[in-house]
């Protein structure tokens, strides 16, 4: 019996749930404070059907604006995936779900971090590219430090 090729396919994007706060509007339109502005990648992945292969991950971006104490907004954005994985080696299945799927969905996350930033009454707001693969290289090298220890 021949070997079936690897799969890997974009299934559906979609975004799975979105909030955006202001709780200081409209006295934060009037703040002259450059706010600092924080910002939070996480990651997760579920097996939705195995027998098909079907996978959703979801990276989650949480950005808070403030000046001082003062909040100016603050955004969470669960940007999810469908992705058929069949017949990839268990070895690479690490790197497709923590690399590649996050680098497909953070445009994505990204351009609507932008849109609710705008529509809240604010300059929009464009993050910085990331790079998953040191993200994911670095936790590497955590976990093996922990395990060590």
């Amino acid at each position: 019996m021949a070997e079936q090729e690897p799969t890997f396919m974009i299934e559906r994007i979609y975004v799975k749930d979105l909030s955006f706060e202001s709780p200081n509007a409209p006295a934060a339109f009037t703040m002259t404070e450059a706010p600092s502005v924080d910002v939070g990648l996480n990651t997760s992945t579920q097996t939705v059907d195995p027998a098909n292969g079907l996978t959703e991950v979801t990276l989650t971006v949480t950005v808070s604006a403030k000046g001082g104490s003062t909040t100016y907004f603050a955004v969470e954005v669960q940007q999810g995936g469908l992705f058929r994985l069949q017949n990839i080696p268990e070895e690479h299945m690490p790197i497709l779900l923590a690399v590649h799927c996050p680098t497909i969905l953070f445009p994505y996350a990204r351009e609507v971090v932008a849109d609710l930033v705008s529509r809240g009454g604010f300059q929009p707001l464009h993050l910085h590219p990331v790079n998953f693969e040191a993200l994911y290289q670095q936790a590497q090298q955590e976990q093996g430090q922990h395990t060590t220890q």
